[in-house]
Formats: structure tokens, sequence, C-alpha cells
């Protein structure tokens, strides 16, 4: 069967049915111009009632929210990672009038804090030693902390060492 357009939406249909399976148009019954499917009527303050017509909607309603899907996605990488740029991404989420990317921006924002305040405790207990965080490329402190495990891996079977505690 050839596809059919149908008349009333503009959809086009595979052609098996004799009727619009979007809108339910019979297509032999149709006349465009008894075609009331988008007239209402409002009733007015004086009981009267005033005819009101809509448009057809376009296909796609552009609602704004793709606009900020690559910072919302770009926010959590670095929420995640905790970095400074984390909390520019989180509070320029925050700051739009988007409720989707102020929600987004928010989750961040506390993700964030989190994790700073738990690298803050272990600090703080003596847990984490804070040169790590201070100066996170240099190697020796990863080569002692790797060798010392190593060590008391052999040696003992007390894997708390390893950890620090």
């Amino acid at each position: 069967m050839n596809p059919i357009k149908c008349p009333r939406c503009g959809k086009i249909n595979d052609g098996t049915t004799d009727f619009c399976i979007y809108c339910g148009t019979i297509y032999d019954e149709y006349n465009a111009e008894e075609d009331d499917s988008n007239v209402f009527f409002i009733p007015t303050r004086g009981g009267k009632k005033q005819e009101v017509k809509l448009n057809h909607m376009p296909e796609k309603l552009s609602s704004g929210k793709e606009s900020y899907r690559w910072m919302i996605i770009i926010g959590y990488l670095f929420a995640i990672l905790g970095s400074v740029l984390g909390f520019i991404f989180a509070i320029y989420l925050i700051t739009r009038k988007d409720s989707n990317a102020r929600k987004h921006g928010l989750v961040q924002l506390v993700v964030l804090i989190a994790e700073f305040a738990l690298i803050g405790f272990l600090i703080f207990t003596g847990q984490m030693d804070p040169n790590i965080i201070l100066n996170p490329f240099n190697t020796t402190n990863m080569t002692q902390m790797y060798n010392s495990s190593a060590m008391n891996m052999s040696g003992s079977s007390n894997l708390s060492s390893l950890f620090g505690f």
C-alpha cells in the first residue's frame, strides 16, 4: 500500500487503514471546511461564549534544556574529580533560569562540598597527608608510600598499615 498523508494532521500513515493512526480522522468522511477540532468556546463574564481557534503546534518545540546538556555533563565530571572548575560549573548552572540546570548545579555543589569535607576530615585526623593535595605531581611521596606498603605487605599480614591507620 502507498503511504497516505492525513488531510487533518498532516502525518504520514502507512496506508493499511482507512483512518489516521495519529488523530483518528477517517479519510473518506473528512471535510476541511467543517473541521472544528481546533475551535474552542471559552465562557466570558457576561455569560457569552467566546470562540477561540488554535493554530497547529510545530513538530519540535525547543525547551532550552538541551543548551545546558554539555555544561551539566562537564560539571559532573569536574565535581567528581573535585576540582575548582567543578565549583565554577556548579555556580554557573545554579545562576541559570532553567530549573533543570539549577537542580543539577545544586547537586554538583553538594557533591563538591561533601568531597572537600571528607578530605578536610581525613587531613584533620591525620589519615591523609596534606602534601598530596598541595603538590599532587610530587612522585616521591607516592614512591615512598608504595615502598612502605610493599614492605608491610611482604613482612606482615596487617593490611591496616597499607591505609595508614
